[in-house]
């Protein structure tokens, strides 16, 4: 039977310790083979929950964007950039997704969602100081909360903290 793709991924780590890192002497090299053990971990994760993960994301971008459309509304009167936007979110975020499971597919629309919601956190960087615009502030923060929770899913801190705690010995190494 063949290996799947976390077999491989575990073969790979795997000849990445048991051969290649004994015969690293070089300090920087052998932080590097670490650093590229902890990016097949994070892979091999990923690889599991990608498609559920991008599903989900999207899913509460399309809220987002479908409370922004409301939201806006009544700005779009007279701000055309207000107005531009809610016809960019309703044209675009109207109909559900790819039926794909590709993560190709599935990626190409979280970006394009994602598109979208990046011009609704310019505009309201932009209409935040205005108090024309409170009401709108909600949304700002639950978008950020949403790309924060994003921004930090998948790394696991200790990994991060053990390779800075390395990285640290290593600079004092160098500096005696």
């Amino acid at each position: 039977m063949r290996p799947g793709t976390l077999e491989s991924l575990r073969g790979v780590q795997a000849a990445i310790a048991d051969t290649i890192l004994p015969e690293l002497r070089d300090i920087y090299a052998q932080d590097v083979a670490s650093m590229s053990q902890m990016l097949i971990e994070s892979i091999a994760s990923e690889w599991d929950s990608l498609a559920q993960d991008l599903h989900t994301d999207d899913a509460r971008m399309c809220e987002l964007l479908a409370e922004a459309a409301t939201l806006l509304q009544p700005f779009a009167g007279g701000n055309k950039t207000a107005a531009a936007l809610v016809r960019q979110i309703e044209e675009s975020s109207g109909g559900p997704g790819s039926p794909s499971l590709r993560i190709s597919d599935l990626q190409a629309e979280n970006d394009r969602l994602r598109g979208l919601l990046e011009r609704l956190v310019v505009f309201l960087e932009d209409a935040e100081p205005d108090p024309r615009y409170e009401a709108l502030m909600g949304l700002r923060s639950a978008v950020y909360g949403h790309l924060r929770r994003v921004a930090a899913g998948g790394w696991s801190f200790w990994d991060m903290a053990s390779f800075r705690e390395r990285m640290a010995a290593l600079k004092s190494d160098i500096s005696r």
